[in-house]
C-alpha cells in the first residue's frame, strides 16, 4: 500500500478529551470510515515522542504491517565481542595537540 506522505494536523479539544482530524486522503488510502476502530500506541525513539494509530479490523492487515521497533530497542541486547583496535595516526600537529 502506498504511503500518502507526512501531513500535519492540529490537536483540538473535544469535551474532556483531545482530537485530531485525519485527512480524507489518509482515510481513503487505509479504507477507514467513520466508526472504524483504531488502536493507539505511543512511545519515544531517537526522533522524540510519537503517537501511532493503526486500524484494528483484520481486513486492514497486510503482509507489510509490522510493529514499530526503534533502532535503539532493536540493538538494546546486542553485544559485539570484537573490540575496535586503536589506530596510530602519527604525531599530533597543529591545534589537535592534547596534553
Amino acid at each position: 500500500m502506498p504511503v500518502t506522505g507526512e501531513r500535519e494536523a492540529k490537536l483540538c479539544s473535544w469535551g474532556a478529551s483531545k482530537a485530531v482530524r485525519i485527512p480524507k486522503a489518509v482515510c481513503d488510502s487505509l479504507r477507514l470510515a467513520v466508526g472504524s476502530n483504531l488502536s493507539i500506541s505511543c512511545g519515544t525513539d531517537e526522533a522524540g515522542p510519537f503517537i501511532m494509530l493503526r486500524p484494528v479490523e483484520e481486513s486492514h492487515r497486510c503482509y507489510c504491517d509490522a510493529p514499530y521497533v526503534s533502532i535503539d530497542s532493536l540493538f538494546r541486547e546486542y553485544a559485539d565481542a570484537s573490540q575496535p583496535a586503536e589506530v596510530d595516526w602519527g604525531e599530533d600537529v597543529g591545534g589537535e595537540v592534547v596534553e
